[in-house]
């Protein structure tokens, strides 16, 4: 009977410590329900999770992309909005990574849902082997809004 008590004592000391911890101050990306939601930036439906994008505004707004370059595109079309962090999903494995330690592959080649071209990358080497295989160029996310930003305005 004793030990049961110090069990429960302790299950009840464990729940209560696990919600008291600090909960991560870290940027979560917006879940996508893909074949439902919608593109912020085009209102097609988001359907390919290896092209999908989203940004996290600083007034706590999620936006969702079908298509890195159109996620691009939005924030150049709307500058006021403070993005927080940008996500990206991996093209390979196309679980979400943060679009600010990205690589991205930029290749005319590359089918996208609105002909962006575009694929992130978590590891470099995997962006150089694609950027290879598709006659394509690396870019950070800094360089890559700089290269759609020359190619819409010239």
């Amino acid at each position: 009977m004793r030990v049961s008590r110090i069990a429960y004592f302790v299950l009840i000391a464990s729940v209560l410590l696990a919600a008291c911890a600090p909960k991560s101050t870290e940027p979560q990306p917006p879940e996508i329900v893909y074949g439902q939601d919608m593109c912020d930036e085009c209102g097609m439906i988001i359907s390919e999770a290896k092209f999908a994008a989203a940004t996290l505004l600083t007034s706590g707004e999620a936006l969702k992309f079908d298509d890195i370059s159109d996620m691009i595109m939005h924030h150049m079309d709307h500058p006021e909005d403070q993005v927080k962090a940008w996500f990206v999903h991996d093209y390979k494995g196309e679980h979400w990574i943060r679009g600010e330690t990205a690589y991205f592959v930029k290749s005319d080649r590359l089918k996208t849902p609105m002909g962006g071209g575009v694929a992130a990358f978590e590891n470099k080497a995997a962006a150089e082997a694609f950027a290879a295989d598709m006659s394509g160029k690396i870019h950070t996310l800094d360089e890559l809004r700089v290269a759609i930003h020359e190619a819409v305005h010239g």
